[in-house]
């Protein structure tokens, strides 16, 4: 049998350089000595597994073995091993027990090692026996820009395919690409992550001018934890609703309204699918928190704007929620590259982010961000904001929703949350948006007030 048809034709149309090698991995894993440059560690195995949600793929080094239980934490998911019957007629063009590791080339949702990022190649079976197919680490990355990335669902097996051949010492510091090397990745990213479907459907409702209170209500009932975080948002003190809210119809009839809800809604489903890090600067304890405190306090912020300056609350609700959203696409994209980020501003807490990601990665989460927001179709202010909200000067279209979030960061900064650079209010920035400094703060001392309530939602936000 010849090189599954089905990994050409996918190789070949996503314009991926590779080339054919003898492998010296035999169809049971058994390593068969060193051929040329490739070390164990560098050969990709894929494994299935499967839970009532569908077949997942996940791939890691043959010099590791797979920790189901610690996948399944990451993924929240139920998964055991599948069976050959499970998946046999998806490598139908594949030798017997031979499986690609390119699981999208297959339709299959991915997870990928974090321990193959790190090298200069990768090796996947061809789907002939004797054969592995060569290509380089970030085209191989390039190959799964939709996967999830992970480092604790696998640990290196005692007995390693190879063990007597040394792998590659990596010089993490060393793999750092220049800002040209990133940049040119970036633009060879043709396949962003999809906007999850209940967000789509969220976005097709708001486009709706007959849709009413009814149907976005069935719509997010359909997802019992995101009804379960609407009822339980509506009911905090932020809002000073005394009564009683036990389904979503009463938190949008009688508290949050129609347009709050259908932003809270869109803006949860749509960032629910990205995952990383838990916890460091730019971890998603961070970044829930933050998100959650800036979309809080400038809802209240929105309320003290002149109504002719006043944008609308809903969007102003989304846009505090997404405005950082850059720093999930960058680490669903470019793991390695958000991890040496990661690192470098734990280190530097007083730097710039920004100034470090311009040093570091020669692109900013900012205009990731607002790459992935027009991708998506989303409303265009939500695009502008993502990529201006660290310019109090922008004097563009939907200016006012620009200021507002950049008047939240600066705010929130003097509470050790956020990006912003200073904590100082840019100068005419009240002044834009006719804001008195009493006004101000008021809306923040009422969301610190607040801060058990947003804390709770940050965390089921995270989970």
């Amino acid at each position: 049998m010849s090189t599954s048809i089905t990994v050409r034709r996918y190789l070949d149309t996503q314009d991926v350089r590779y080339s054919i090698m003898q492998s010296p991995v035999d169809a049971e894993g058994r390593w068969q000595g060193k051929i040329g440059d490739i070390a164990p560690v560098s050969v990709a195995c894929a494994k299935i597994l499967k839970d009532v949600s569908g077949l997942v793929m996940a791939v890691l080094p043959i010099t590791h073995r797979l920790r189901i239980d610690a996948l399944n934490r990451q993924l929240h998911r139920r998964l055991t091993l599948a069976e050959e019957q499970d998946y046999r007629g998806v490598f139908a063009d594949c030798a017997q027990g031979i499986l690609p590791a390119l699981g999208e080339a297959y339709g299959f949702e991915t997870v990928i090692d974090d321990a193959l990022l790190d090298q200069d190649f990768v090796f996947v079976a061809s789907g002939n026996e004797g054969e592995l197919i060569r290509m380089t680490g970030e085209d191989f990355q390039l190959l799964h820009s939709n996967a999830w990335y992970g480092n604790t669902f696998s640990q290196i097996s005692e007995r390693r395919p190879g063990a007597d051949v040394s792998p590659p010492v990596v010089n993490k510091a060393a793999r750092v690409p220049s800002a040209a090397q990133l940049k040119q990745r970036i633009e060879r990213v043709t396949e962003l992550p999809t906007l999850p479907s209940l967000a789509q459907k969220i976005i097709q409702l708001n486009a709706n001018p007959y849709a009413h209170a009814e149907d976005l209500a069935k719509l997010v009932e359909k997802d019992p934890s995101l009804s379960a975080q609407i009822v339980r948002y509506s009911q905090s003190s932020f809002y000073g609703y005394q009564g009683k809210v036990a389904s979503v119809r009463q938190a949008i009839s009688r508290v949050l309204g129609y347009d709050m809800v259908m932003n809270i809604a869109l803006g949860v489903a749509a960032a629910r699918p990205f995952k990383g890090p838990t916890e460091g600067p730019l971890g998603l304890n961070a970044f829930w928190r933050h998100a959650t405190y800036s979309a809080a306090l400038a809802q209240a912020l929105c309320k003290q704007v002149p109504r002719d300056l006043r944008p609308r609350p809903g969007t102003v609700y989304l846009s505090g929620l997404l405005h950082n959203f850059g720093f999930l696409l960058l680490g669903h994209l470019f793991p390695k590259e958000f991890g040496i980020l990661h690192d470098a501003v734990r280190r530097q807490p007083e730097a710039s982010v920004v100034t470090l990601e311009q040093q570091l990665l020669g692109v900013t989460h900012m205009e990731i961000g607002a790459w992935l927001m027009e991708a998506w179709n989303m409303p265009q202010e939500i695009v502008v904001v993502q990529q201006e909200h660290h310019n109090p000067e922008y004097a563009g279209p939907h200016a006012n929703y620009v200021h507002l979030i950049t008047l939240v960061d600066t705010l929130l900064k003097g509470h050790e949350l956020g990006d912003a650079v200073s904590e100082e209010i840019p100068p005419n920035l009240l002044v834009t948006l006719g804001l008195s400094e009493e006004a101000v703060a008021e809306a923040l001392d009422k969301t610190i007030e607040n801060h058990d309530d947003l804390d709770t939602m940050a965390r089921q936000l995270v989970a």
